[in-house]
């Protein structure tokens, strides 16, 4: 019993303020539950996994690293799954995350690229904020 004490500690240990992260991106004032949304957590200080989810069937996962070059500029990969044919997408982005000195919110412009191959790169931005 001990050790199952002392197991779940250290599991719950990790979990400290700074490593969780909530971004909201495309963020449409008209319809804001048409937002996409994911969490993510920064599995060290320079990689981050995130989860997002539109509705039980279509969700996103993704992986972001932090380059340290040019004041916090990041590079991600992530995939699409639908289930409509059973579908996924792969696509990329780069960008920056700025401050907004505002607690820990942070703005991050970025460009996009969906689909790789439908090669159509756009130009986004999400808010970030960290717990």
């Amino acid at each position: 019993m001990r050790n199952l004490i002392i197991a779940f500690a250290l599991m719950f240990s990790a979990i400290t303020f700074g490593q969780m992260s909530f971004n909201v991106t495309n963020l449409d004032l008209r319809t804001p539950m048409n937002t996409e949304a994911n969490l993510g957590w920064f599995m060290t200080d320079d990689i981050m996994v995130s989860f997002g989810m539109d509705d039980w069937d279509n969700f996103t996962v993704g992986a972001r690293y932090y380059t340290g070059f040019c004041d916090n500029m990041f590079i991600e990969a992530n995939t699409n799954a639908t289930d409509a044919d059973n579908e996924y997408t792969v696509g990329v982005a780069a960008g920056w995350t700025k401050s907004l000195g505002i607690w820990k919110l942070q703005f991050e412009p970025m460009v996009v690229v969906s689909d790789i191959n439908d090669f159509n790169p756009h130009l986004a931005w999400g808010l970030r904020f960290n717990l």
